[in-house]
């Protein structure tokens, strides 16, 4: 009897370990990242004229870094990402620094004095990013887009 309410008792104690480690380590930062991709459907969306027309400020190019570099770090909190991520049902690791990157390269086009290229130049280009963005991590980055 005491043993099986020993064994009882650790098993309980080793759960409730192994569900706080799953919880902590896993769960929290996967919520976490989710949390950035909403972010960063709100920047787009809450910014888009100023953003589709080539025309951002240095905030909104500073915001945009500061998502791509988010995404990458929420990513790198979350052990085993290619095992959990899939569960999780979150985007692969190569989409994410895919889209970090096509995101950084967006901050640097919202700066009026990219060098080479005009505003229509840079607006096509930022529209381009933004459907690559999406495509890749499966968030709204559009009012006009209507399959996600």
């Amino acid at each position: 009897m005491q043993d099986s309410l020993a064994l009882t008792v650790a098993a309980g104690v080793a759960v409730f370990i192994l569900s706080q480690f799953f919880m902590k380590f896993i769960l929290d930062p996967a919520v976490s990242l989710k949390e950035v991709l909403g972010e960063l459907s709100h920047f787009f969306l809450f910014n888009q004229a100023k953003i589709t027309n080539a025309n951002g400020t240095q905030e909104l190019q500073d915001g945009a870094k500061m998502l791509s570099a988010q995404l990458l770090a929420k990513k790198e909190a979350i052990p085993s990402y290619n095992v959990f991520g899939k569960l999780l049902g979150l985007p692969d690791e190569e989409s994410l620094v895919n889209a970090a990157t096509e995101l950084n390269y967006v901050a640097g086009l919202l700066n009026e004095n990219y060098p080479g290229k005009s505003t229509p130049e840079r607006a096509t280009e930022i529209s381009k990013c933004m459907e690559g963005i999406q495509h890749q991590l499966n968030v709204r980055v559009s009012y006009l887009s209507s399959s996600r």
